[in-house]
């Protein structure tokens, strides 16, 4: 390992943006003093290393640990065999925007920083993990436990500890143990459908008795079913058995014809949803409709639904004019107007 303890300090003075007069004032010593070390020509008195380490926040033993490939092996170890705690994490961070700060073309380090992160990320996840576990335990019918669960250990891609069979694994007994919990029933089959598990869903969906505004989704999740196998003629004929007026089952149906470039059914879906409401009109279709007019070019329409949002915010919501909200609008107005002027 190399000693080079000057180069140590003059790097953690530049990623924190110290001169060389403010650490020297902290110190106690002159400027002069602190460009000699961090050129070689003398080295710190053993009695300032506490001071050094504590201005930095590290621990004492890091002030001589310049060699890269030993950081870095530290680093490598940390993703292999240890938990990436926060003080790993901000070990392994330091190093690496040192590196960086060096080298900003180092492709080597930014791949570790890469893992480092995925690492942390998934730390927190098991941790958070764990403690809904729990509150499952203790509170088995809350459904927004489930949502954050299903957000921790299930729908996402690329999780080292986060998978739908995790998420089904544990959350299907509770589901089996209380069947009037029919959002989870819902997160359970449309897990199942990610992982292609046609026939235990199919079995959850003969179980569970969708009521309320839910009363459709058992048909909007069996064509979710038919999709997965391909077959959307079939999901299509589930999908329009769903009536009008109901507004949850038509927004479902219509994100999902978007979702398959079916963009006329997708419109008529949303605005049966619309229809199907009486004020406060949720805001769900309303978004997806304006989205979707620009995406097809129809600014005018889309412009006029976001007239509308404005209008509901205002008058159902009592949401004041100055809300995120509406200048978000208004901003979408006024892009669209010159989209309109170009046209």
């Amino acid at each position: 390992m190399d000693l080079n303890l000057g180069s140590v300090i003059k790097r953690l003075r530049t990623e924190h943006s110290i001169t060389q007069e403010e650490l020297a004032e902290y110190l106690g010593i002159s400027f002069q003093a602190v460009s000699k070390w961090e050129t070689g020509t003398t080295l710190p008195d053993i009695t300032l290393l506490p001071k050094l380490a504590a201005f930095f926040g590290i621990k004492i033993d890091e002030l001589f640990s310049i060699n890269h490939e030993d950081e870095l092996e530290r680093i490598d170890t940390m993703l292999q065999r240890e938990a990436m705690t926060d003080q790993n994490y901000s070990y392994a961070k330091r190093i690496l925007d040192g590196i960086l700060h060096e080298n900003p073309k180092d492709v080597d380090a930014m791949k570790r920083y890469a893992k480092v992160y995925l690492a942390k990320t998934n730390t927190d996840l098991l941790t958070a993990g764990r403690m809904l576990e729990k509150a499952i335990e203790l509170s088995p019918l809350d459904e927004e436990i489930y949502s954050l669960y299903r957000s921790v250990r299930g729908g996402s891609e690329y999780k080292h500890h986060s998978d739908n069979d995790w998420f089904i694994r544990v959350c299907e007994p509770y589901a089996r143990k209380y069947p009037q919990n029919c959002r989870l029933y819902r997160m359970l089959i449309e897990a199942m459908i990610s992982k292609k598990y046609f026939k235990r869903a199919k079995e959850l969906l003969d179980v569970v008795q969708f009521e309320g505004e839910d009363k459709y989704m058992k048909e909007v999740l069996l064509g979710d079913i038919a999709i997965a196998n391909g077959n959307v003629e079939t999901a299509k004929e589930i999908w329009h058995t769903i009536p009008n007026d109901d507004w949850l089952g038509q927004y479902e149906v219509g994100e999902r014809f978007n979702r398959l470039n079916e963009y006329e059914e997708a419109i008529e879906c949303f605005n049966n949803a619309y229809n199907a409401q009486t004020a406060p009109h949720k805001m769900d279709m309303m978004y997806s409709l304006a989205f979707l007019f620009k995406k097809l070019g129809r600014f005018a329409e889309a412009k006029k639904e976001w007239e509308l949002i404005i209008e509901a915010l205002i008058s159902e919501y009592e949401t004041p004019e100055d809300d995120n909200d509406i200048e978000w609008a208004k901003r979408e107005i006024v892009q669209l107007e010159r989209l309109i002027g170009t046209k």
